[in-house]
């Protein structure tokens, strides 16, 4: 279950689902929803193959935000390391370059 998280430092909440959504877009993910109080966020990849994946971030002591992944493909639960690890190269590539203001 390592695969399906990844710790940042940041506490800037509303950045960090933004920088949530915005990767899942560029990944090709279509947004279903995002509720910023609880920190989640849903999103569907459809083509051949449905693919879902929910998002969450919480934070975690007083630095830093935890950032969970989980993902189905065809409505099973997927339990390899390869689209975690694609997401999170994503996000932490998205994570540096806002935190060093590169856009």
């Amino acid at each position: 279950r390592s695969v399906q998280s990844r710790v940042f430092d940041t506490t800037d909440h509303a950045l960090t689902l933004r920088t949530i959504i915005a990767t899942l877009q560029d990944l090709g993910f279509t947004v279903d929803k995002a509720d910023s109080e609880i920190g989640i966020v849903s999103a569907t990849k459809a083509g051949d193959y449905l693919m879902k994946m929910t998002v969450s971030a919480r934070q975690r002591g007083y630095k830093q935000t935890a950032v969970r992944a989980s993902i189905q493909y065809n409505l099973k639960a997927v339990s390899d390391a390869a689209p975690y690890q694609r997401f999170f190269n994503s996000l932490e590539q998205a994570m540096f370059l806002e935190a060093n203001k590169v856009h």
